[in-house]
């Protein structure tokens, strides 16, 4: 039995870390860079497996089943998810524009955007709100313009008669027979067309 320090998950760990290191430069995943992988983990199994020794644990049976994962389970499944990966890093992992500077900046003012509305965020209802009674007091003032226009319009065609009564230029003692002939009809001017 080997101490946790050497178990499968640790050995496996230890190896991803090593073939990390190597990923970068490795251009095409073929038979050839699987074999340079399998010779890393030999020599990194090799040099765990003397540690062990050196610590007075001799397990051969499991330093049999490390090698047999890394080569079977390990390494292949390594492979796969590098080469996913090499390929994600060759095309920048689609990020808009390979991230060049005018990118940068365009995500920088895109951040300062989404933070000055996470900032404002808990004065949005009260923006809503001030907008909407805005709105409704355009409509009163609106309503108040459209009135007095009528009222101007209402004292430009106001007849006469109610404009002498509300000067007081007719007397109050003939106010009963005037009253009256303020009620009979006028005749309305008769328009005649050419022709």
């Amino acid at each position: 039995m080997v101490p946790e320090k050497y178990g499968l998950a640790a050995v496996a760990q230890h190896l991803l870390a090593l073939f990390e290191v190597r990923r970068p430069g490795i251009a095409r995943w073929d038979a050839q860079a699987e074999t340079f992988l399998r010779r890393e983990a030999d020599e990194a199994l090799d040099q765990m497996e003397r540690q062990c020794r050196e610590l007075g644990v001799d397990d051969p049976p499991h330093w049999q089943r490390a090698r047999a994962v890394a080569k079977e389970v390990l390494i292949p499944r390594y492979a796969r998810l590098a080469q996913v990966e090499n390929a994600a890093a060759g095309r920048d992992y689609g990020m808009w524009r390979g991230g060049d500077l005018i990118a940068r900046g365009a995500f920088a003012l895109s951040g300062l955007v989404l933070g000055g509305l996470f900032v404002l965020g808990p004065f949005l209802p009260d923006g809503y709100a001030w907008w909407y009674r805005r709105s409704y007091r355009k409509k009163l003032d609106a309503l108040v313009a459209d009135l007095a226009r009528e009222g101007a319009s209402l004292e430009a065609y106001r007849p006469i008669s109610e404009v002498q009564r509300s000067l007081g230029l007719r007397g109050e003692a003939d106010g009963s027979a005037n009253e009256s002939s303020d009620r009979a009809p006028v005749a309305a001017p008769q328009i005649r067309s050419k022709g």
